[in-house]
């Protein structure tokens, strides 16, 4: 991995990657680079967190200005050495923000083979028995709702049909 100092006139000289990418590192801050592709270059932060190398990135170079990158990654840096892993808060953000309809969605997508009549299953359970939960995130739903909603579509519509909307749900 080449070393150079990153300045916008030799952003700007770095020649695109043929196939891959290419890392280059800062001569001036130790855990900031520039990964080039083969159609974008990008600043990453790379450190270490609870002994295990992250790498975090921070913005394209034709966005940003190399200096202002230095200060994003060295305030990344600075989290990282504390014991914050930035990846693992941006996945967690990601899964807090996907909804019980979305995750419905992504089952269907992954699981192809299921009969029509399976599928519109499900689809009258998410429409009818769980409709309240819909646009709700999954990691809002808790196991008190969960138990709470059981019990409820257990008396109004029997013990069956509650087991069932739950198992679908799972």
């Amino acid at each position: 991995m080449p070393s150079l100092r990153l300045t916008r006139r030799t952003i700007d000289e770095i020649p695109f990657a043929e196939s891959g990418q290419v890392f280059y590192r800062d001569t001036m801050l130790s855990g900031f680079g520039l990964r080039v592709g083969a159609k974008s270059k990008v600043y990453f932060a790379e450190g270490q967190v609870n002994r295990r190398t992250r790498r975090v990135t921070i913005g394209r170079a034709d966005v940003f200005a190399p200096d202002v990158a230095r200060k994003r990654a060295l305030a990344m840096l600075g989290e990282m050495a504390d014991g914050h892993d930035p990846n693992a808060e941006k996945r967690k953000e990601q899964i807090e923000r996907i909804t019980l309809e979305m995750a419905f969605q992504r089952f269907f997508e992954a699981r192809s083979t299921l009969s029509p009549h399976t599928v519109n299953g499900y689809q009258r359970t998410e429409r009818l028995y769980l409709k309240a939960w819909r646009k709700k995130p999954i990691s809002d739903i808790t196991k008190q709702m969960v138990l709470t909603k059981h019990r409820d579509i257990a008396k109004a519509h029997g013990e069956t049909t509650a087991n069932n909307a739950m198992r679908h749900l799972r």
